[in-house]
This record gives C-alpha cells, structure tokens and sequence, in this order.
C-alpha cells in the first residue's frame, strides 16, 4: 500500500498542474485493481468448492438466460437389477426296522445337521468380516473427505482474506483519491 501512495506521490510531483486529473486517474486505476482483486480472491474460493471458475460460472448464467433459450431434449431410461440367492438342502431317512438302526439313523443325522451348523456359522462369520471391511474402508473415505472438505472451508475463510482486504482497501484509497480530487 505504501508502493501505491509514493507512487502517486510521485505522479503529483511530476505534473503538479494536473493534480485533479492524476488523482481522478489513481482513484479510478486503484478502483478497478482492487476489484479485480477481490473478484480473483472470490475465484478461488468458488473453485475450491465447485471445481468451477468465475467465467464458467458467468457463462453458464449467460447461457441459462431466456434470451439465449435452445430447443431440449429430455431423454429417460430405466434400469432394474436384483439378485437373490438360497440354498436348499433335503436328506431322505430311512426308517429303521429295529432300535438301533433308528438310533444309528439318528446319530448321522445329528452329525449331517453339527456339520451344517458349523458351515453356516463359517459362512455367516465370513460374511461378517467381508461387511466389516467394507464398513472400514468406508469410514476411512468418509473421514479423508471430511479431512478435505475442513482444508477447504478454512483456506476460503482464512487463506483469501488478505487478497481480499487489500483489494478493499485499494477500492477505498481510489474512492477517497478521487473524492479529494
């Protein structure tokens, strides 16, 4: 700030018979610099968020507007998807004639329902793990983009501040330049 005053100071000094022109000059350059530098700062900003320039923005606006409206078409499609599965099993008993042929029958039967227990607890126990992996991975994406997303809000709050305070302060050094005029 202080490079643009001696600046001017020295515009003054090197024609001082035209102090009005120079300062309504300054006013008028420091105006238009500072608010290039504002609308630069609200650019990054709006491409921290949107991953979209100020100019594309204002494109878009011009070509959203009624004047420039073109002939659209809407085109629709429907896709369904599932899938499903089970498993079935059956086992035929014979019936035993005597007591220990129906117990006999009895013990395998109870050794084919232990070992389908245990398969199916297996099964289940993968299972398990396969959705509690995926959760996990989730949540590491989930917190990686929420990581991102705070990096992003405090470099719009904090890191274009100072662009912007000093395209500020130029806009008001050219207003009062030009005012005094």
């Amino acid at each position: 700030m202080a490079v643009l005053g001696y600046a001017h100071w020295i515009a003054l000094a090197r024609f001082p018979a035209e102090t009005v022109l120079v300062n309504k000059l300054t006013g008028t350059a420091m105006q238009i610099v500072g608010g290039l530098i504002v609308l630069y700062s609200v650019d990054s900003n709006l491409g921290l968020f949107r991953n979209q320039s100020l100019v594309a923005t204002v494109i878009a606006w011009f070509r959203e507007c009624p004047i420039f409206v073109r002939a659209t078409t809407i085109s629709a499609s429907v896709t369904a998807s599932g899938s499903a599965s089970a498993s079935i099993s059956a086992t035929v008993i014979r019936a035993g004639k005597t007591i220990e042929e129906r117990f006999a029958a009895l013990e395998a039967r109870f050794e084919e329902l232990r070992s389908e227990v245990a398969t199916q607890h297996r099964e289940i126990h993968s299972r398990i793990e396969e959705v509690k992996s995926e959760l996990s991975s989730s949540i590491d994406l989930n917190q990686s983009a929420l990581h991102k997303l705070s990096e992003q809000v405090e470099k719009a709050t904090v890191g274009g501040f100072k662009e912007q305070a000093f395209g500020v302060m130029l806009v008001i050094y050219g207003a009062v330049t030009s005012v005094f005029a």
